[in-house]
């Protein structure tokens, strides 16, 4: 199994990104201060039943006196968040009151510049505080922050459009939450967002193409409920990182894939891609893992990932592969972990099984190879597949074919 990474083996600590306000001017925010009154204003749905809305009065930047207008719209913000938190078992935000804002669990901030005593809200710091609630729309009032991170609560509903007034966010971690709805238009309209993290909530819909344009670093949607077929554009990603596993994700790997020249990790595991894997795989000469193991991926291994010099985990297991591994992909100098199990290939490359260099590598059970057809039954697997291509309609063929094999062969 692959241990996704965490935030810090890719970005700069927290001091380093707020170095990015020494030129901030809170006037220039966002959201002008009408519409700061408008949204604090604003009636913000209970998340139980159809009660009636709680008003959030502007007496709340007005009755504590706050001179800065970007820790008053601040101020305002995270106050309508205390409210729209109805469970806080560690009273993480027992100490959100008064006018200094800065001092509030889990709040940062950052000054101006250097010559300044002029601070913003710089970074919102969330995480495993346990809270139950919803994201209001008066988040959208923090214009200042570089860093937005939410995981690991109980935060329910969708993410607010508003969200697209974060102008300077460059994290956004809501992972871990019961968060639902479609993928989040406000994440889209971030133009400094370099780290994306949706992963364990309930997302679904289609995977919009504008995500794999927005020049990310990282990216993690695994174990929601997307279902699309992966867009013609996403080899457009420039993430070092990308995790897309567990979802319900369609359709064939594009060919697009081979522009991914900075990928390190791809991890789409457990979904339901199918057709063949693309030869331009072979392009991506910084990649160290690979996993696409449990989806429907049919054709033949390509000779192509022999040439991918520093990879170090390559999960194929589980698809419906034929053919050989090609001996190229057992002989790379890194590779650790490799595992193909449960595919239809026709010969054991014993070159995977050889110990070299004090090195075994490592490989699922002979049962990749117990449970292959005969060559008979793999030609007519094949020309089921090749003719998948042409006819839609003949996949119910092949897998009909595979599952008459599997039976025959156990």
């Amino acid at each position: 199994m692959v241990a996704f990474p965490t935030m810090e083996a890719f970005f700069p600590t927290l001091i380093s990104l707020l170095l990015l306000f020494s030129s901030i001017a809170c006037f220039n925010t966002t959201f002008a201060d009408s519409q700061a009154a408008t949204i604090a204003f604003k009636f913000v749905e209970s998340s139980f039943g159809h009660e009636s809305p709680t008003i959030i009065p502007q007496q709340h930047s007005r009755d504590v006196k706050i001179p800065n207008p970007c820790l008053r719209n601040a101020y305002t913000a995270i106050q309508a968040l205390k409210k729209a938190i109805h469970s806080d078992p560690k009273n993480f935000t027992g100490n959100w009151v008064g006018s200094d804002v800065c001092s509030y669990n889990g709040i940062f901030c950052a000054a101006v510049d250097d010559n300044s005593s002029h601070e913003v809200v710089a970074s919102v710091d969330l995480n495993s505080a346990e809270l139950e609630g919803f994201l209001p729309d008066e988040l959208g009032l923090l214009a200042d922050i570089a860093v937005f991170h939410a995981n690991s609560n109980r935060f329910h509903g969708s993410v607010p459009d508003s969200l697209a007034g974060l102008k300077r966010v460059v994290e956004f971690d809501v992972s871990n939450n019961r968060l639902a709805g479609g993928f989040p238009k406000a994440a889209l309209q971030m133009p400094a967002l370099r780290y994306l993290d949706l992963r364990f909530n309930g997302f679904d819909g289609p995977l919009p193409p504008e995500l794999f344009d927005k020049g990310l670093d990282a990216l993690f949607l695994n174990n929601n409920r997307f279902h699309s077929d992966l867009p013609e554009n996403f080899g457009n990603l420039t993430a070092s990182v990308a995790v897309l596993a567990n979802n319900y994700l369609a359709g064939c790997i594009p060919k697009s894939i081979g522009k991914m020249r900075h990928l390190n990790e791809l991890v789409l595991t457990n979904n339901r891609l199918d057709g063949c894997l693309p030869a331009e795989t072979g392009m991506l000469s910084y990649l160290t893992v690979f996993d696409v193991g449990f989806n429907l991926l049919s054709g033949f291994l390509p000779e192509s990932l022999a040439g991918l010099r520093n990879l170090e985990e390559l999960h194929v297991s589980h698809n419906l592969l034929i053919g050989a591994v090609p001996k190229g992909v057992c002989k790379l100098p890194k590779l650790a972990n490799f595992t193909f199990s449960h595919n239809y290939f026709n010969e054991d490359s014993r070159e995977c099984a050889r110990r070299k260099e004090g090195r075994s590598y490592l490989i699922l059970r002979a049962t990749a190879f117990r449970r292959r057809c005969n060559r008979e039954q793999q030609r007519r697997v094949l020309r089921l597949q090749i003719g998948r291509s042409t006819a839609r309609s003949s996949s119910v063929g092949t897998h009909r074919a595979v599952s008459l094999c599997r039976h025959r062969s156990m």
